[in-house]
């Protein structure tokens, strides 16, 4: 898993490090050299929808996204870890929808170009989708991991504590 994470973490740094450095050549060649470019526009585009979902993902696994947690802090036992196992499968039911939606969209829109880069529209939707797998991905090990300490422990106070 941690070879995973990796991949997510320093492909979203090299694509956020390609945006900006397509933001710093159009600020350039616009302003000082007058002569704007046609494709530093839509590359960072390109590059900041794949830095943000591949950032997510990684985020994702960290448990760095922005919960509510009044209901969970709240109660304990028995129905706290039925509320979490509740939250992790409509999680992964909802990246599973949204996933299967990228898919028929990045195939209904392959035929379309893009105006400069003239490629594929559905490449930004590639971004969308790999960040999606990687969702996937950490949240069917978190609940295996649930599940196998919940198993170990017997109990879930005590598998909450050794997480």
């Amino acid at each position: 898993m941690k070879y995973i994470v990796s991949f997510y973490d320093y492909t979203a740094l090299i694509c956020f490090m390609a945006m900006f450095a397509c933001i710093i050549i159009e600020v350039i060649c616009r302003n000082l050299l007058f002569m704007p470019t046609t494709w530093a526009e839509e590359a960072s585009r390109l590059f900041c929808v794949w830095s943000v979902f591949l950032g997510s993902a990684s985020a994702w696994h960290r448990g760095a996204h922005i919960a509510i947690d009044v209901l969970s802090t709240r109660i304990s036992g028995f129905s706290k870890t039925t509320l979490q196992m509740s939250i992790n499968i409509l999680c992964l039911v909802f990246f599973g929808a949204v996933w299967f939606g990228t898919l028929s969209i990045m195939q209904t829109s392959y035929p379309s170009k893009t105006t400069a880069l003239e490629i594929s529209i559905s490449y930004f939707y590639l971004g969308l989708f790999l960040g999606l797998t990687g969702m996937v991905i950490f949240q069917i090990d978190a609940m295996i991991g649930m599940i196998k300490k919940l198993y170990l422990t017997g109990t879930p106070e005590q598998a909450k504590e050794s997480h």
